[in-house]
């Protein structure tokens, strides 16, 4: 098979060819159809924060068909040879505290986690274990369904198990990328009243088609009056803010937007240490949360948003396995509104 493969920090992807895998007990290979390319995965091929066991097939947002499966993996899955599945990128050990609490993506001793330190997805087949395997109904593009593993999954996380958003609650997203655009999604989904934070204008007009009631670029010098202005007041302040960037810029804006008792959420991370003017957060009692990742339930109930319409993946362009490299570089350079996609 071909896979793009990391063979050292800061240095483009090498295309390969590999055996291809073969599924031991309880295993499955995907054929993969769709991989999306994440910021993370920009951070994983410069080091950051920390260069991954090389070498490494990157990708985990991963969708395909069954090809095989292993020992027992059918009958404790139900899955068959053909089936159409997105894969969840945490193994978790199956017997510690987090995970008997369905927490894998906290899991301190993960057996795997594909794409990070286990081979990932760009590649033409991916060996996973069969119990992180969702299936996707056949009305949900596969590519789709592939950054919404990664955007869809994180934004439902960050939003119901981390901010704990409700109904009525007013939410700011900074950010209005892949994982911006799902957020925005999942908490009209939820009932909550959102304003979206982007400096494209491609990325706040992305905002307003996914139902935010306003879209402000955070380089206004009064972005708190300007999110008053454009949501006609009907967000003051927001309840919870939910940053996608995590940079020094952001934080200080995610303290100025959240209401007293506010709760700021942060995401995004650049690799760099932030600046934060801490005496706002005394004076107004904001909670500041960090969200990694997203649990298997938050994938299984994904899929089922997508396949109700409430829960959309923004494809901005789709490579060949070829490609990877330039849709690296290209979202490397910023601008891009949704996900790019690697169809090997």
């Amino acid at each position: 098979m071909l896979a793009a493969v990391l063979n050292g920090a800061g240095r483009p992807l090498t295309l390969e060819r590999r055996a291809r895998p073969l599924p031991g007990a309880g295993e499955a290979v995907i054929r993969v159809r769709a991989a999306g390319v994440c910021h993370t995965d920009l951070h994983l091929a410069a080091g950051v924060p920390a260069t991954p066991r090389l070498p490494l097939i990157l990708g985990h947002e991963i969708a395909g068909e069954v090809a095989e499966l292993g020992e027992g993996a059918a009958r404790s899955t139900g899955l068959a040879v053909g089936d159409r599945v997105l894969a969840y990128y945490y193994h978790g050990c199956g017997v510690c505290r987090r995970c008997a609490l369905g927490l894998e993506n906290l899991c301190p001793t993960p057996l795997a986690k594909w794409g990070f330190d286990t081979d990932g997805g760009f590649a033409e087949y991916f060996l996973t274990a069969a119990r992180c395997l969702v299936p996707v109904p056949a009305d949900v593009p596969l590519a789709e369904a592939a950054v919404l593993g990664c955007s869809g999954t994180t934004a439902l996380h960050v939003l119901r198990s981390v901010a704990k958003l409700l109904a009525g609650e007013a939410v700011a997203v900074v950010g209005a990328g892949g994982v911006g655009l799902a957020c925005v999604q999942a908490a009209v989904a939820r009932g909550a009243r959102v304003v979206a934070f982007d400096p494209r204008p491609c990325g706040r007009e992305a905002a307003l088609r996914y139902g935010a009631l306003a879209a402000v670029d955070p380089a206004d010098p009064h972005p708190v009056g300007a999110m008053q202005r454009s949501s006609r007041m009907e967000i003051l302040r927001c309840d919870v803010v939910v940053d996608t960037v995590g940079s020094t810029d952001t934080l200080n804006l995610d303290v100025l937007l959240a209401d007293l008792q506010g709760r700021v959420a942060v995401v995004g991370y650049t690799g760099r240490p932030v600046a934060l003017d801490v005496f706002p957060l005394v004076s107004r009692e904001t909670a500041v949360l960090g969200s990694v990742g997203a649990t298997l339930d938050d994938a299984r109930d994904v899929v089922r948003m997508a396949a109700a319409g409430s829960l959309r993946g923004l494809i901005a362009a789709e490579y060949p396995l070829a490609g990877i490299n330039e849709a690296l570089d290209r979202l490397a350079r910023g601008g891009v509104t949704g996900r790019l996609v690697i169809v090997p």
